[in-house]
């Protein structure tokens, strides 16, 4: 409980008119400047198994070279929403993308807002993400919403990086 009053406190700090003069705020990106989107129809989280670039068949991705495997559990910042692809698509004149570049990760469950590091659920349907900015404020976000600065919430349970 004490953290949350802690993490509240925080962010009310950084709404205050005075604290947008600090440089670590200054230096962080508007919501547009890191591919964020709105939830997904029903409110899934972004994940290769409902992603259009997806080959389900062969645990592939179109965006990728064909000996990247993707599970459905997998994502990456070119997702497109919608039904998986029956086959591997090769999508000609393309250049296929380094799972490092795309951002290739392994995100049970799928990624979103809720599930980030960098968000604080305010209401059902709003929160603040620390991460991003909106007109020089943390930005409001919608928890079932995403972008390129999600970094996976650390929970009691998940071992330590070292």
């Amino acid at each position: 409980m004490a953290d949350t009053k802690k993490t509240i406190d925080e962010l009310k700090k950084l709404m205050e008119p005075e604290g947008q003069d600090d440089p670590k705020k200054a230096d962080l990106p508007e919501l547009a400047e890191v591919l964020y989107v709105e939830p997904a129809p029903g409110g899934e989280p972004r994940k290769c198994s409902n992603c259009i670039l997806w080959a389900p068949l062969l645990e592939r991705c179109s965006v990728h070279e064909i000996s990247v495997e993707t599970t459905a559990d997998h994502v990456c910042g070119h997702h497109l929403f919608g039904s998986p692809s029956k086959q591997w698509k090769d999508l000609k004149g393309t250049q296929m993308l380094n799972p490092r570049f795309s951002g290739l990760t392994l995100v049970k469950g799928g990624a979103a807002c809720e599930g980030c590091q960098h968000f604080t659920k305010l209401e059902e349907e709003d929160g603040l993400c620390v991460a991003v900015m909106k007109r020089g404020k943390p930005a409001h976000v919608h928890p079932k919403a995403c972008c390129t600065r999600w970094t996976r919430k650390q929970t009691p349970t998940d071992p330590k990086d070292s």
